[in-house]
């Protein structure tokens, strides 16, 4: 599996088809670092940018009752970012102001539709189309004027097995 040819495939799918309303854009960094570095940032779209950094491939082994170890599966991992560049002018959600259109134009709810619109099916819609590797894990954790360049979003790991 071509992780990095996946990943760019599939947000420019994304972006042809706009989906959720925003434009998509992916770097394919390797590392947070380089994508700490990213220049083509658009202040006047409001795009949804997609990092791919540690990946990561291995073999799982369980021990037999004769002592030797079998081959379990193999695997491919990845770390991934996908978020917005912060807008440092507004609220995490109401901490400073507590009305609907505060609330509206927060932090979270930018979050929350980014989770929205990337699923919890975010794997499966990855997956390759041979069928041969089949995803294993995925999980999304919230970060808020992540990197130097402050992005909100979500730090992504996912774990395909074959």
């Amino acid at each position: 599996m071509n992780i990095i040819k996946h990943f760019e495939d599939l947000v420019k799918q994304w972006e042809d088809e706009n989906k959720c309303g925003y434009c998509w854009k992916f770097i394919g960094a390797g590392r947070s670092d380089l994508f700490n570095m990213f220049q083509d940032i658009s202040e006047d779209e409001c795009c949804i940018y997609v990092g791919l950094m540690k990946i990561k491939f291995g073999t799982k082994y369980r021990s037999e009752e004769n002592a030797f170890t079998q081959k379990e599966h193999c695997y491919v991992s990845f770390e991934g970012f996908i978020g917005i560049p912060s807008r440092l002018d507004i609220q995490f959600y109401n901490e400073l102001g507590n009305t609907d259109e505060e609330k509206e134009q927060s932090k979270w709810t930018i979050l929350n539709n980014i989770k929205e619109c990337i699923g919890c099916d975010f794997l499966e819609i990855l997956c390759d189309t041979s069928g041969q590797y089949a995803p294993s894990e995925f999980n999304a954790e919230q970060k808020i004027n992540y990197l130097d360049s402050n992005y909100d979003g979500w730090l992504i790991n996912g774990r395909y097995i074959w």
